[in-house]
């Protein structure tokens, strides 16, 4: 039997995110862990097609959602249009972290 990490829950009384925070933590995410010094990083930037962010970076990034933001990300949730910029992302976190 495999031993499953518990997921590190943000306390989000003592740590509020806006909009402006959440797009910069995953500026600095997707620039520290799939560095592309081809292509412009902005917060529209298509990060399937110009940003090179495949199915592992997929996964890396909904690990980071979860652990960062404490949100859960479902297999629903996994969408290229959730995935598709910072902006979209942005607005997927925000909207799980305020239903």
């Amino acid at each position: 039997m495999v031993a499953v990490p518990e997921r590190r829950r943000v306390n989000h009384e003592a740590t509020p995110m806006n909009r402006a925070t959440i797009s910069a933590q995953l500026e600095d995410f997707f620039r520290r862990e799939f560095p592309n010094p081809g292509v412009e990083l902005t917060a529209s930037t298509d990060l399937l097609q110009n940003w090179l962010v495949d199915s592992l970076g997929i996964v890396n990034t909904t690990l980071f959602l979860e652990s960062r933001f404490g949100v859960d990300v479902t297999r629903a949730d996994i969408r290229a249009e959730n995935f598709q910029s910072i902006d979209r992302l942005t607005d997927f976190v925000a909207g799980k972290l305020d239903p």
